[in-house]
């Protein structure tokens, strides 16, 4: 943790009960319902390290503002009373004495010592330093306030839809990021490496421009093979000739459907017949087992018949053989009449069955001849379809693939002459170069790796801050600002998430400076993080974004002090105090507790 940070608040006034904000190096929340003077801290502190602005009215009785500072070289309290431009200074820093001391230099014959230098010292930044204030490399004195715009980000700003970190006034950015190199790398930039930046922006130039030009040479050779493509298609008015192709192929399309329909059709009657045909075969064999029983049947009858016939001609034994007794002679029942009636109706019967197996046999001779044309019908529809129509089709369909392949070219065609010409703009718009004069632009001294780092963090930080369905998070140089999935800050839902985004933004800073910078300040003051977001957020989600955001203040107090001032309706319920943090509570008397800032006012 940064051994600089401010300890502690004090308004003053003849008469008035001192008003005490005591701090801590870590995380400081002060929460409060509206217009109990949560802004007026941040103004104060405004106003001790440099401010035109008062912090309050004179009216309210306050005079005067004490700011307690704890450094690495020691402890500063500085004094200003409302309306000055200078403070009392008292400090035990080395070198440093106790007295008044000017808020900006003056050209006074004895000047008076300067409150920026002792506060630049109290973080190992000793003597005078220059940095370059504007493109023509003009320089002016490193002074805090030149940074400030790192350290205080004031309610007004905290929603704002450009750049945190950059100031309103366009001359004033310059300066500001020339300090803010000069925190990270402990040197300021000299036109000598300007002209190395110049340098390279000369070779990046030539580079960019052989690039296009062998981009434009490329598509320029495909384009003459487009061309080349094209001449096959010459004299034809192709969307006529689509529009044929397209109707030809509907009408083929439409013969083949009804070929398939008829095929169909006929299909399905030869299996109708089929099915007739074995009826028949099973009939046939029915009446042939059927025939076989009443040939049976005819020969049995006829065997008793003739049975009979011969037993007649047989002589009758009218003695005993044994005992010569008389043999009486009996009466024998005749069956010959009974089985000539039964023969009778067989016979009968085997006429009918013949005349009935005559019948089937035709029926199916009938049925094998239909069958038999009804496959040729079915046999000729198909190779109508597969000889002719199915390779008409074909050959359409090609016909229609090469005319779209046309208008695939002149698209393609299209395409290349509008990147090239695009290129050629691009190539007319490179800034060109002017040998007999250089420029400063502190933007190109940040290295890669800082931007990289960046990233990194924003994208960690968002993480786990539990922004809603990030994908990516990049800082963009240009407007030294975050992006996210792709989308500048302004185009993100809305002032509330500004808020928020600015909020992760400045921390990532003091995270970035806490890690990498040569000279650290150590503190970062945010008032009124969750600005506008205070719908769309779900407060009863343990990880909305609302709860993730102060889970990450709570998560990072090691990264320097951290003074969040915030309405108290919109602060989560988390245990802060158990984390180490320091809350201080402004009630507007609806409880019990401090009143507001000022203690005499209500």
């Amino acid at each position: 943790m940064s051994e600089f940070y401010i300890s502690k608040v004090i308004a003053r006034g003849p008469g008035k009960t001192d008003s005490v904000i005591e701090l801590f190096p870590g995380l400081n929340i002060i929460q409060g319902r509206s217009n109990t003077g949560k802004t007026c801290i941040i103004k104060c502190i405004d106003y001790c390290l440099g401010s035109n602005n008062k912090p309050f009215d004179d009216s309210f009785g306050y005079t005067s503002i004490d700011l307690c500072v704890h450094t690495g070289k020691g402890n500063i309290t500085i004094t200003r009373t409302l309306g000055k431009n200078q403070v009392e200074v008292v400090t035990d820093v080395p070198g440093f004495d106790n007295g008044t001391y000017d808020l900006k230099p003056t050209k006074k014959k004895e000047p008076l010592p300067i409150l920026s230098d002792l506060l630049l010292a109290s973080i190992g930044i000793e003597g005078e330093h220059l940095i370059i204030k504007n493109k023509n490399f003009e320089k002016k004195r490193l002074t805090w306030r030149t940074f400030l715009h790192l350290l205080l980000f004031h309610v007004a700003d905290i929603a704002k839809e450009t750049s945190i970190i950059l100031p309103e006034q366009a001359t004033e950015k310059t300066a500001l990021l020339s300090a803010l190199l000069f925190l990270l790398t402990g040197k300021d930039f000299a036109e000598a490496d300007a002209q190395t930046k110049k340098e390279i922006r000369v070779a990046r130039k030539k580079a960019v421009e052989e690039y296009v030009n062998r981009k434009i040479q490329a598509v320029a050779d495909k384009r003459e093979g487009l061309l080349g493509s094209l001449k096959a298609f010459e004299g034809i008015d192709v969307e006529r000739a689509m529009q044929d192709v397209i109707d030809s192929l509907q009408s083929t399309e439409a013969e083949i459907s009804s070929a398939v329909d008829q095929s169909r059709e006929l299909l399905s009657q030869i299996l109708r017949l089929q099915n007739r045909a074995a009826e028949c075969d099973l009939l046939t064999s029915r009446y042939a087992a059927l025939k076989t029983q009443y040939v049976s049947d005819i020969k049995r009858l006829s065997f008793i018949v003739n049975g009979e016939v011969e037993i007649k001609r047989v002589p009758k034994i009218q003695t005993c053989p044994f005992c010569d007794g008389k043999i009486p002679s009996r009466d024998q029942k005749s069956y010959i009449a009974s089985a000539q009636a039964e023969l009778n109706r067989i016979t009968a019967q085997m006429d009918g069955l013949t005349e009935t197996e005559r019948d089937i046999a035709q029926e199916k001779a009938e049925i094998e001849a239909k069958l038999l044309e009804l496959q040729k019908q079915r046999d000729s529809i198909e190779s109508l379809i597969k000889k002719e129509l199915q390779p008409r089709a074909e050959e359409l369909r090609a016909s229609l693939n090469g005319y779209r392949t046309y208008i695939s070219l002149q698209q393609e065609l299209q395409v290349i002459d509008d990147f090239a010409a695009s290129w050629e703009t691009d190539l007319r718009e490179l800034p060109s170069e002017d040998e007999s004069h250089i420029e400063y632009h502190p933007k190109e001294y940040f290295d890669d790796s800082f931007q990289e780092q960046l990233d990194g963090m924003l994208k960690e930080a968002l993480t786990e801050c539990a922004y809603e369905n990030l994908t990516t998070a990049r800082f963009n140089m240009s407007d030294f600002d975050i992006e996210v999935n792709g989308h500048k800050k302004s185009q993100i839902n809305g002032q509330g998430y500004c808020s928020y985004l600015n909020s992760v933004v400045a921390l990532v800073f003091r995270r970035y400076m806490r890690t990498h910078a040569v000279y650290d300040p150590g503190f970062t003051i945010i008032d009124t993080p969750l600005l506008g977001l205070d719908q769309g957020v779900d407060d009863a989600a343990p990880e909305s974004m609302r709860t993730a955001l102060f889970r990450y203040f709570m998560n990072h107090q090691g990264d320097g002090q951290i003074i969040i001032l915030e309405n108290i309706r919109h602060i989560p319920k988390l245990d802060y105090k158990a984390s180490g943090a320091n809350v201080i509570t402004f009630t507007k008397g609806l409880e019990d507790g401090r009143y507001g800032f000022l203690a005499d006012v209500k």
